[in-house]
Formats: C-alpha cells, structure tokens, sequence
C-alpha cells in the first residue's frame, strides 16, 4: 500500500511551526525536513530554492490564512463593534489564544527580515489599513483612525511577543480583551 501524499498546505502548514518556533536563522534544514517527513533531499525537490522559497511560500499561505480569520470578517455585513469583535476572535484563534508566535516577528529578523521586506510590510500595511477603515467606519477621523489602527496592531504584536518571551499566552489573551473594549471608547 502506497503512503498517502501530504498536500503542500499540510508541509507549509509544518514548516510555519518550524518558522514561528525557531525563526528563519534557527530553522535548520534537518528541522524543517523532519516536520514535514521527508529527507533533505526530498524535502529540496519540492522547495527547490530552498529555505528561501520555504519562508516564501510560508508566508504567502499564513497570508491567505490571515486574510480569511482576522481580515475577512472586518468586511462582512454587520455593526462596527461587531466586525470589529470578529475580528479579535480571529485573532485568537489564528495565534491559538498566545499560543503561536507571529511569523512577522519570527521571520523579520536577519537574513529573512531583508529576504521578506516586501511581503512582511505589506503585510502590516493591509491589516493596518482593514483597521483604519473599520475606524472610520465607525465615526473616527482618518488621522485619529489610523493612530487607532496602530495602536490595535501594535496592541496585538507586542502582546505575542511577551507571551513567548514570558511563557504567559494569558498576556495575549488580556491585551486581547481590553482591545474590545477600545473601539466604542475612540
């Protein structure tokens, strides 16, 4: 009996775990490959610009992901408040609740930070203005909805950061929560 075929959302989705946990430096290829069970070798046939394209298409796929849990529900029919709670609760569930380190954070460091300028910037510029407009939406300026964007952005990206680093996905979960108290008090 042949063994099943992991689809290429399966590995990405075991490589971004290497990613997220390790960074870009501090994922080796043999860490990669062993998350994925494949060889080195196998593991090239598939990515075969190596770990540079792994990261690339890593974060094209966590960008899609982002897109349809946290994005995608500040667009859909419904009161501010409550795309805007939609949203959180993507949020949440998409960083399993502080458990998941951000591949923003992960993967902006060093040689990947400038391998994926482009896509991490543009990243934090689609999410940030989905949120200024929400802002607008719900009565503030442009200026002062886009410090609010800011503030919700950074809010959510620090709050990841202590969680790792303090080994306290609680951190997460209560930035989260005063963030959605914020938008009725703008």
């Amino acid at each position: 009996m042949r063994p099943s075929r992991t689809s290429r959302e399966e590995i990405l989705q075991k490589l971004s775990q290497v990613f997220r946990r390790d960074g870009y430096t501090g994922a080796s290829l043999a860490d990669l490959a062993n998350s994925v069970g494949l060889g080195k070798a196998s593991l090239y046939q598939k990515f075969p610009d190596g770990k540079a394209q792994m990261g690339a298409e890593v974060l094209a796929e966590i960008g899609r992901s982002f897109e349809t849990e946290v994005l995608a529900p500040m667009r859909e029919p419904g009161s501010v408040d409550a795309r805007f709670a939609k949203m959180l609760a993507g949020v949440r569930k998409f960083y399993d609740d502080g458990k998941l380190s951000c591949a923003l954070d992960t993967l902006s460091l060093g040689e990947a930070g400038r391998l994926y300028q482009s896509a991490l910037s543009e990243a934090i510029k689609h999410w940030r203005d989905a949120l200024t407009d929400l802002g607008q939406e719900a009565g503030l300026p442009p200026t002062k909805a886009t410090a609010w964007a800011e503030d919700v952005v950074i809010t959510i990206e620090g709050a990841l950061v202590l969680a790792r680093a303090g080994n306290d996905p609680e951190t997460f979960r209560r930035a989260v929560k005063r963030l959605g108290k914020r938008l009725a008090h703008c």
